[in-house]
């Protein structure tokens, strides 16, 4: 198995309506990009059993590793673990070990004792987990630390994971590397930044030259511009594999050249994307 290709899939209308802002989507494509893995597609989806399906079928079928997020609560619209059961094909099974883990952990706190039969019941619809009765291996279980929350792992390349920001990045992080690490590429992305004076479309013919001559080469270089109005600035973003580090310096010292631009870091070119959020 070799995990080249990612996708991420974020479910949940509270997200769509506004509700709360999705920070796992921009968490992941940092994972990725660390790893070495190419993020191809975000999706954001409702919690609307035929979207999830059909969106878990089109993500399987094009790259080799997705995660989702959202949707494996216990509220009637928590409808995730049952719509990727459909996607695939396969049964819903009380997964007793991770409720165990569930009362372990935060029993004493949520006073499960004190509940109808009614909330026992949505509590239940948690660990009602995807389940292969014909295969064992085609669906697998593991945790992070001393989380109670499973990640649910379906055909080695979907990984279920919830919303909650904090549990999505600790289950990722810490849960998952383990078993996807050792499949990614041995290569890491680089990038380059060069920051230039000039209006976006005085430099797009460069950059779209550039980028004709990358294909040209079958080379992965993406170049692109990311205009900073209220600073007056392009940054032009060089973004390749360490094997191509030469061709990219090379297209760096072009830009610069061409543009009468100059490098700047990361550390800087975040500073110009989120200097607005502060004014």
């Amino acid at each position: 198995m070799s995990i080249k290709s990612a996708g991420c899939i974020i479910i949940g209308d509270e997200v769509l309506n506004s509700k709360i802002t999705d920070t796992n989507s921009r968490f992941f494509a940092k994972y990725c990009y660390d790893l070495g893995v190419d993020l191809r597609k975000i999706s954001i989806i409702s919690d609307e059993e035929d979207e999830i399906i059909a969106t878990v079928k089109e993500f399987d079928s094009k790259f080799d590793f997705i995660v989702t997020s959202g949707g494996i609560g216990p509220t009637h619209d928590d409808i995730t673990y049952s719509s990727i059961a459909k996607a695939y094909g396969l049964s819903l099974k009380h997964d007793q070990f991770a409720y165990d883990k569930c009362l372990e952990k935060i029993g004493d706190k949520i006073k499960f004792n004190t509940f109808t039969q009614e909330q026992i019941d949505a509590n239940l619809r948690m660990f009602l987990l995807p389940y292969d009765p014909n295969d064992s291996s085609f669906v697998k279980t593991y945790y992070a630390n001393d989380l109670w929350v499973p990640i649910v792992n379906i055909n080695n390349k979907l990984n279920i994971l919830p919303g909650i920001p904090r549990l999505f990045q600790e289950l990722l992080t810490d849960g998952i590397t383990p078993h996807v690490k050792p499949f990614v590429p041995k290569t890491k992305f680089l990038q380059y930044y060069v920051a230039a004076r000039l209006p976006e479309s005085q430099v797009a013919p460069l950059l779209g030259r550039l980028q004709k001559d990358v294909i040209e080469k079958g080379l992965s270089i993406k170049i692109g511009s990311y205009p900073h109005v209220e600073k007056r600035i392009n940054t032009v973003c060089i973004t390749g594999k360490e094997e191509e580090n030469e061709v990219m310096r090379q297209l760096v010292a072009t830009t610069i050249e061409e543009l009468g631009g100059e490098e700047i870091s990361k550390e800087e070119e975040e500073g110009h994307s989120h200097s607005h959020l502060k004014e």
